[in-house]
């Protein structure tokens, strides 16, 4: 790809808004039809053009600015006080109710990809079909025990189930994708009775948080190394590339993508909840152009942006981010985070896709 486009980077910041709420589809796989998993990505050279560089350029300022503009605030204004214990009891209510809903809704056969049997359900995502009557029942039960505190370490275990289940039939690596899930089981069993008093239990909302951010970094990596995926949405919605090619407007959503959910990794007080409120506002923006498909889809991570919204700096933030408190270096820290975090995913992905395609042509 020349970067040799009629925008330049400056003038990509006026088109970024226009193309945020439905071309930064966390999940493309659920719209862009069945996914061929042996599909090589696209070689090294060709994701890192030029354009991609001057787009990085571009984000990793931004990033950098965002967090000398976090720390300012965070000096001169000091910290959102909220209350650790309240905080907790808000997140278990949250991941207690959104689990129980969502679980009654794949029940309920709501949210099956387009071009599969509707009647047959879907495991735990609207893509991954094929669920059949024993399934039904896992998750009807999850949605009844997840709501018994005592009881929600099965919960959890349920949740587990789905995750192999679908492990077992599209493969490990499809499910990278969504690793929150893994997240959200850890969550309910953490707060259980039964594991609540391990000090590990502390770190129930970090480890929430932290799946949901890689999840949806790692999908934004996939925007770069699969455009086809994406580009095949805006085929069919051309009116939500700002007039900018199909190409151009895929890289941007998978930067967007990606420098919002990095925000979550290591936002303060301020930019971590900022960070929430606009993946949740990406999310429910592309609700009217995608239907019950994305609504019903969607609410394990809205769940988790409002518990990130309402928890705000966890000892997550301050691992990624480091400690030290200046402006300046912790604009330095972020934006070497940046780059670090964006090579290691993109290199864990070429090296696992191609672990997964060799072991799926060594067992045939």
């Amino acid at each position: 790809m020349s970067s040799k486009f009629p925008i330049r980077p400056a003038g990509l910041l006026l088109v970024v808004p226009l193309s945020i709420p439905k071309a930064v589809e966390a999940h493309v796989k659920w719209f862009c039809g069945p996914i061929n998993g042996s599909a090589p990505p696209l070689p090294f050279r060709q994701a890192v053009t030029p354009f991609f560089l001057e787009l990085l350029i571009l984000f990793v300022g931004l990033v950098m600015l965002g967090a000398m503009l976090d720390a300012m605030i965070t000096r001169y204004a000091g910290k959102l006080v909220v209350d650790p214990d309240r905080a907790a009891r808000a997140s278990d209510v949250i991941v207690r109710g959104g689990v129980a809903l969502y679980a009654l809704c794949l029940w309920g056969n709501l949210a099956v990809v387009m071009w599969a049997d509707p009647s047959s359900g879907s495991i735990l995502t609207p893509d991954l079909y094929g669920a059949g009557h024993a399934v039904g029942y896992i998750q009807l039960v999850t949605a009844v025990v997840v709501l018994i505190p005592r009881l929600s370490i099965f919960a959890a275990a349920a949740l587990l189930v789905l995750y192999m289940l679908g492990v077992a039939k599209f493969g490990a690596f499809y499910m990278i994708d969504y690793l929150f899930f893994l997240g959200i089981a850890a969550h309910l069993a953490l707060a259980s009775p039964l594991l609540s008093r391990l000090t590990v239990s502390r770190y129930r909302v970090p480890i929430l948080i932290g799946s949901l951010s890689l999840s949806l970094m790692w999908t934004a990596v996939e925007k770069f190394l699969f455009p086809q995926w994406t580009i095949s949405i805006l085929v069919s919605h051309p009116g939500i590339t700002a007039g900018q090619s199909f190409s151009t407007v895929a890289m941007i959503a998978g930067f967007v993508e990606f420098s919002l959910a990095f925000y979550l990794l290591t936002g303060r007080e301020i930019l971590g909840r900022i960070g929430a409120i606009l993946l949740g506002i990406v999310f429910v923006a592309a609700m009217p152009e995608f239907g019950m498909l994305d609504i019903v889809g969607h609410i394990p991570v809205l769940l988790i942006l409002v518990i990130a919204l309402v928890t705000g700096e966890t000892p997550l933030q301050l691992l990624c981010r480091g400690s030290g408190s200046g402006i300046l270096l912790s604009g330095w820290k972020v934006g070497r985070a940046y780059i670090a975090t964006l090579g290691v995913l993109m290199l864990f992905y070429y090296n696992l896709h191609a672990l997964s395609v060799w072991t799926v042509t060594n067992a045939q």
